[in-house]
Parts: structure tokens; sequence; C-alpha cells
């Protein structure tokens, strides 16, 4: 599948939830970071954080990082059209514009190989209640089984994100 290049400090397309469903926008890859002239925030670990503003960060699949260069590419085996990672947003303020951070969780067992901790996946059955906060976050967070993503590389590009697909909203149960 063909997709757009998707890197801290630019623009991607993720879901939130806006008058009772779930809608597609684009923002910027990267939190306003905590000190002046800082690096911007594209990761946070999930556990032991109160989530607001959840979103879901749309890919076809994700880097994982080895010695701070990307050599491997995971990516779920689903039928969906994309998968979506967990994530939170803040609108902008400062001058920040409107902006996303993806949440990490510890390596799931096809990914334990190559990294500690990685981005968390959400299940597309998930989805909902994620963007609602309707469940507890480590049912909804909880590891995916052996065998539920493949690894490629090495390779040294960035996650890529599919081609526009129909509504968003019809991926959802």
């Amino acid at each position: 599948m063909s997709g757009t290049t998707v890197r801290p400090n630019r623009k991607g397309r993720i879901i939130v939830w806006q008058d009772d469903e779930p809608v597609q926008v684009e923002m910027t890859w990267g939190l306003e970071p905590f000190e002046p002239h800082g690096r911007p925030i594209s990761l946070l670990r999930w556990e032991g954080r109160e989530i607001t503003n959840p979103c879901l960060i749309i890919a076809n699949d994700f880097g994982l990082k080895v010695d701070g260069t990307i050599k491997y590419r995971a990516s779920l085996n689903t039928t969906a059209p994309f998968c979506c990672i967990a994530g939170v947003w803040r609108a902008g303020r400062n001058g920040w514009p409107d902006a996303y951070a993806a949440l990490t969780t510890q390596a799931y067992p096809d990914l334990a190989p190559y990294k500690d901790r990685h981005v968390a996946v959400v299940r597309q059955k998930d989805w909902r209640d994620w963007l609602q906060q309707s469940r507890p976050v480590p049912e909804i967070l909880k590891p995916f089984p052996k065998g539920s993503f493949t690894v490629e590389g090495p390779k040294g590009r960035a996650a890529s994100v599919p081609a526009p697909k129909p509504a968003v909203a019809d991926l959802f149960d």
C-alpha cells in the first residue's frame, strides 16, 4: 500500500472523537516541549499516565530503532486497511500547533527480540473504547499474542500511512 512518510515534527492523520463520532483530522506529531527550545515530545509511556484527549494514529507499520536508527518495520497482521497506534493530542497554544504524541508500551512477544518498548497498538475492536475512554486503559492496551506482528528489515525508512480510505467511522464496530 502506498502512503506518506510520517515523522515527528510533520503532519499526520489521526482519529479523534468529536460530536459522538470518530473524525479524521491532521495534526503535527510532537507535543510542545516542557523546556524552552527543547525537542518536541513524540513518544510517551502510557503506564501510570492519566489519559486525556486520546487519539488513534493511523499507520500501516512502524519502525523499530536499533542504535538510534530504524532497522526494522513491524506491521500488525490484520484485514483492516491500516492499524492504529494509541496516542494523545493537545490543542495548540503559545504558538504551538495542535499536536499529538504516540504512547509506548512494553514490547509484545513478536517485537521483544528487537526492542524493550515500542508504540502501543490498539485492536480494531477497541478503537471506539480507546477514543471514549470507556474501559480501563490496561484492558485496551493489553499485549498482543505471539504471531500478531510481522517484522521486516533491516530498512531505514520512516513509517508510512495509507492513502485516504472510505469514512473512518465505517471501520468502527
